[in-house]
């Protein structure tokens, strides 16, 4: 596992320039899971004054103790008696009193909002009564896109318009393989980002001193690999219901594109096919397809798995479970091949 931070100059130019401006700043960082977020912020608090501070689903009284300590260690201090994660804001109010912009990232807010539903208002009493008009950059960053945007970014949540810059931090691109692999050829640049979709923490597995198929078989097409089972991670940390979406990208990745074709090999019925669709979509993991000449509302409108990952983990690493998790990976390596 090897450690590179590339392309990621257009969103630190961001973050840099909200950083430097004379006001509070407010911004929300969020994007899929193991896309890079941490690292972007791990790379642009390096030389700033800051509390990082990872939360976690144990609810919102451990965090905010947790939080506290966080913030009384930055400062050398005791602890203060505060258990609210508003009244550890007010502690750090009172004890920074330097010019320069002091950094507090929340990083996986998305699990705060997700166990207390006040929390996106306590966030607005923080934002508007404590830190702004003082000298801090607050981060607030999320894996679950949906809840990202629901607590933060719609306008129905308590924070809607209080941001003063949002980063949606997008996997790389083809084009930025070669940074993380530079020995290697076009074409097997090609399939590592066919296998990966360009996500950064699938990368590291991938060791630039061996050959994309004994990759394969030690990073995904192995029970013990570490992305052997990142798929279904991926959809539960995004939805309710996983199994329903689970059957619906299998019988794209065996081939159904039509509304009738995909809930016949889902299981369902075509009419409930819509809703489940429409949230696959929203997340990035799904994209629809019509005719060039033809309007976009068009019957003649097919779906297909936009995120190359989950296609790469639908099509070889969930038709051949059975044969992996019995150790053998030569039917998915044939299959690829």
């Amino acid at each position: 596992m090897f450690r590179n931070f590339i392309n990621r100059a257009q969103e630190m130019e961001s973050l840099n320039r909200e950083y430097k401006s004379g006001d509070f700043s407010f911004t929300v960082i969020y994007g899929r899971r193991r896309v890079g977020k941490t690292e972007l912020i791990q790379q642009f608090v390096k030389d700033k004054p800051h509390i990082f501070f990872l939360a976690d689903m144990r609810g919102t009284l451990s965090n905010a103790l947790r939080f506290r300590k966080r913030a009384s260690s930055l400062f050398n201090d005791m602890e203060p008696a505060a258990e609210t994660f508003d009244g550890v804001f007010e502690y750090i109010r009172r004890q920074w009193k330097e010019d320069r912009k002091l950094v507090v990232v929340i990083d996986e807010f998305s699990y705060l909002a997700q166990a207390d539903q006040s929390i996106p208002s306590v966030f607005q009493l923080i934002v508007d009564e404590i830190l702004k008009g003082g000298s801090f950059h607050l981060i607030l960053c999320g894996s679950s896109i949906s809840m990202m945007e629901k607590t933060t970014l719609s306008y129905s949540s308590p924070l809607y318009g209080r941001r003063t810059g949002q980063i949606q931090v997008m996997p790389l691109s083809f084009r930025h393989m070669s940074g993380f692999f530079p020995g290697y050829k076009p074409d097997e640049l090609m399939q590592i980002y066919g296998a990966t979709g360009g996500i950064p923490f699938y990368l590291r597995f991938f060791d630039p001193d061996k050959g994309f198929y004994e990759n394969l078989e030690q990073s995904i097409f192995s029970k013990e690999a570490v992305l052997y089972a990142e798929g279904e991670f991926l959809l539960r940390e995004e939805l309710r219901e996983p199994a329903t979406y689970m059957n619906i990208l299998y019988s794209i990745s065996k081939g159904a594109s039509r509304a009738g074709e995909i809930a016949a090999g889902a299981f369902m019925e075509t009419k409930d096919l819509s809703y489940y669709v429409d949230t696959l979509m929203k997340l990035g993991f799904l994209r629809k397809e019509h005719p060039a000449a033809e309007k976009t509302s068009t019957r003649k409108t097919s779906y297909v798995i936009d995120d190359p990952f989950l296609r790469f983990w639908f099509r070889y690493v969930l038709v051949h479970k059975d044969s992996i998790e019995a150790g053998d990976s030569s039917h998915a390596i044939e299959d690829l091949e």
